[in-house]
């Protein structure tokens, strides 16, 4: 390994998820994963970061994004609906953000990016299923595509063109390899925007579509949707890879699955007069309910009870996502008056008093682990605890597992020109850092990449979700490997930034310093850390 290199600093904010920064005023903007926006000051230097301000949102922030003016436009889900809207703060010259108005975009706005000039500003709405998906409560927004032309006197009243996906076809976007499923099969409400990028030229918008496998491009002078294409298959088939979580160990072998790439993060990049994009291939499903209300702590196989009922003997009060009440759970069977359930210790459990106590795939789940798949079917070869999605499984391509597990390249019109293939498994665990327990799932999840341009060598960092330093008791330490990417036909790894007391990096942006270096900034969604990290040609 050519190096591991730590922060210069890291600066707990009590949560971090997406990172902006404005190179003048030497700001970082950060949303913290809740309902503020935070900004660091790094004037005094990148060893020597100053939290100077906490700005309350009117709901839950998912994205943010600064221009060269000090506009910032911050994503935000404004209600329990998840209705999108678009909020501008604009740096004063003591660095305090003044609001500047909203408007309205999308469903879940997921990620925001300026284009180069600052005059336009993307939202990304991912339109997801509530977490009451596959039941009578379940709900299934459109997911949409909203193109912002900044009015910069007055932000609160710039145009929004909002694009959806209703004059896509199903069986068109299936035909080119395009994942359409779920309760409602059409391109309107299953198209589920995730990350955008602007091209370097600004004509284009590159939104990944990450439970899809595809990637739309829009014509931003046009405001149009001008093609979708598929991430591909990932042919795993001539490749080691581990897909058990059993023995505790990394042990890759031949495997005979596809890989879905599903990317998360996307970022475009020159070379030679050509764009290109890269991609960190984290894979998702759509499993319902995808958060819990309740963790059971007693021993295994003990018989709780729960209600909305108060007496004694209340083991934990937990809100009602449906009705907003109470719910109040005993350590007892028969105390609680809506019903029982058993519990080992470390369950998570999602409870209403409608539907129970159910696990965290008891309304909709698009996964299948390969071992329950039914004998007879001789092209589901089992492999291991592979979880696999449960609607691509066919007997013409096979067995198919979410993410790939790499980031690819492409071009502009979707030709893969290079994956990693299992390069991140075989790096990560290397380093120590592998966590076995993600083998039957999607292994590092490769979250989030951004690439930098340090004299004529082109770089990219790719941020892991999952691994941590397996010699950590307390399981933290992140893993962002770097790769240069000069030739985007044949990268080669260079090293890997490492942050002790971090942990899963979600949010990346480069700060560029000069011909010869720069600091990546990292936003790490677990331990609320913002870290920074120097990188410069002398270390290569």
């Amino acid at each position: 390994m050519a190096f591991l290199r730590a922060p210069q600093s890291s600066v707990d904010l009590g949560g971090a998820e997406i990172v902006a920064y404005h190179d003048d005023r030497k700001i970082a903007a950060v949303i913290t994963g809740g309902s503020s926006l935070s900004l660091v000051s790094y004037k005094k230097g990148f060893d020597n970061p100053k939290a100077i301000s906490e700005l309350e949102l009117p709901g839950n922030a998912q994205s943010v994004d600064i221009n060269e003016a000090g506009l910032i436009a911050v994503a935000v889900a404004v209600n329990e609906l998840n209705d999108g809207r678009i909020y501008f703060y604009k740096l004063n010259n003591q660095n305090e953000p003044i609001a500047k108005g909203s408007v309205a975009v999308g469903n879940l706005p997921d990620s925001v990016s300026f284009t180069p000039d600052g005059k336009t500003v993307v939202s990304a709405n991912e339109g997801e299923p509530n977490k009451f998906y596959g039941t009578e409560d379940g709900l299934d927004p459109n997911g949409s595509i909203s193109v912002v032309r900044i009015n910069p006197d007055k932000p609160g009243r710039s145009k929004v063109t909002t694009l959806d996906f209703a004059h896509y076809d199903t069986n068109d976007l299936r035909s080119q390899g395009i994942r359409i499923s779920g309760e409602n099969p059409n391109p309107l409400q299953d198209i589920e925007p995730e990350y955008v990028s602007i091209s370097p030229n600004g004509r284009d918008a590159y939104i990944t579509l990450q439970e899809n496998n595809a990637i739309a491009r829009v014509n931003l002078k046009k405001r149009k949707i001008r093609d979708i294409f598929s991430q591909g298959l990932k042919d795993w088939s001539g490749t080691d890879t581990d897909t058990t979580d059993g023995d505790g160990v990394y042990a890759p072998g031949l495997r005979n699955f596809f890989g879905l790439r599903m990317a998360d993060g996307i970022d475009t990049f020159k070379h030679r007069g050509q764009t290109y994009l890269i991609t960190a291939n984290e894979g998702d499903g759509r499993v319902r309910p995808d958060d819990v209300n309740f963790e059971a702590t007693l021993a295994d196989g003990t018989t709780y009870s729960y209600g909305d009922n108060l007496t004694d003997g209340v083991l934990a009060e937990i809100e009602d996502e449906l009705t907003g009440g109470s719910i109040y759970v005993y350590s007892e069977a028969d105390i609680g008056n809506r019903g029982n359930f058993e519990a080992d210790e470390g369950d998570e459990l999602f409870i209403t008093l409608k539907y129970g106590a159910v696990s965290d795939d008891d309304f909709y789940s698009d996964e299948v682990r390969s071992e329950d798949l039914k004998t007879g079917n001789s092209f589901l070869i089992k492999e291991g605890r592979l979880k696999t999605v449960k609607d691509a499984n066919d007997p013409i391509t096979g067995l198919k597992g979410f993410g790939g597990r790499s980031f690819s390249i492409y071009d502009t019109k979707g030709t893969l020109v290079y994956d990693s293939g299992n390069l991140l498994d075989q790096i990560t665990n290397a380093a120590g850092f592998y966590d076995d327990g993600r083998s039957d799932d999607k292994s590092v999840e490769p979250e989030s990449v951004v690439t930098a341009l340090i004299g004529k060598r082109r770089f990219a960092f790719v941020g892991l979700e999952r691994p941590y330093n397996q010699s950590d008791a307390d399981e933290l330490g992140t893993f962002i490997p770097v790769f240069d990417i000069t030739q985007p036909k044949s990268p080669t790894y260079v090293g890997a930034f490492s942050a002790a007391q971090s942990l899963s990096p979600e949010g990346l942006t480069w700060v560029a310093g000069g011909n010869r270096g720069g600091h990546l900034l990292v936003a790490n969604e677990v331990s609320g850390t913002l870290d920074a990290f120097s990188f410069n040609l002398g270390m290569l």
